[in-house]
């Protein structure tokens, strides 16, 4: 079980590393679709993993996956209730 929490910061490591250097490097790193999927499911794979893992790696990949989460998909979801125009 120990390879869950692994592959979980794995996960985790792959959608932070994207997002981070989609965000303040350059500009779009891929396509719409294929950046929802790496930005948002990658992390709730990633979550699902750490939830099923052992070990130090499970703290860190739930952590970590929580994270990437709470950017990209709680934070413009909070935003478009606040500054959405009538």
């Amino acid at each position: 079980m120990k390879k869950y929490g692994l592959l979980s910061v794995l996960f985790f490591l792959a959608a932070f590393s994207v997002y981070f250097i989609s965000m303040f490097i350059t500009g779009d790193l891929f396509s719409g679709k294929v950046m929802i999927m790496i930005v948002i499911v990658l992390p709730l794979i990633g979550l699902i993993l750490g939830l099923k893992g052992k070990g130090g790696f499970k703290t860190i990949g739930i952590i970590g996956n929580s994270f990437i989460l709470l950017i990209s998909v709680v934070v413009p979801l909070v935003s478009i209730f606040f500054w959405n125009q009538p």
